[in-house]
């Protein structure tokens, strides 16, 4: 721990310089040029013998001003007489990415089902039925799915009961109604 007393700002500087430049190799290694990286320095403080902190994000000015003020905000009370603490210093880092452009699909009116990939013996309330599978990536926009079903993809699986309607918008997604039902 740290007194926020003059003269920390350098050693603080040197911690955040060392913190930003191994955030700096990580997001390179992820692909993020320099010019499309982003990093915010910010510091856990407390009043010496607290056992919580608050996080200030005004690093470059006076430290121990700052906490006071954020003390003040959050509690209605500051002890600018008391020493404060600096706990520890984070850097949060991220890689700046352009706007994903969302692509839309013509949606069928005609409200058609769309066919399973497979069928698949389940369990609902103790009984043993036949249910459907479908593969996320085979469903186009504007189809309805015959529910109950199991709708299987990479990062994921999806059971959509009986009582629920499951069609896919324009966009692709997935919209699964527990109030309609099918």
């Amino acid at each position: 721990m740290l007194a926020a007393a003059p003269g920390v700002e350098g050693k603080l500087n040197r911690i955040f310089r060392e913190l930003e430049k191994r955030a700096r190799a990580s997001l390179r290694d992820e692909g993020f040029p320099e010019s499309k990286q982003r990093h915010e320095r910010s510091l856990a403080a407390r009043y010496k013998g607290q056992s919580f902190e608050l996080q200030i994000k005004q690093t470059r000015v006076d430290i121990a001003a700052a906490f006071n003020r954020a003390h003040l905000a959050r509690y209605g009370y500051a002890q600018e007489q008391n020493v404060v603490e600096i706990v520890s210093a984070r850097v949060r880092s991220s890689g700046v990415i352009e706007k994903l452009k969302a692509r839309r699909f013509n949606v069928s009116s005609s409200k058609r089902f769309a066919q399973p990939h497979d069928f698949a013996a389940v369990y609902f309330d103790r009984r043993k039925i036949r249910i459907a599978v479908y593969r996320r990536d085979d469903l186009k926009s504007g189809l309805r799915l015959r529910v109950p079903c199991i709708v299987t993809e990479y990062s994921a699986t999806t059971l959509i009961p009986a009582f629920a309607g499951a069609t896919l918008d324009s966009f692709g997604n997935l919209l699964i109604d527990v109030m309609s039902g099918s």
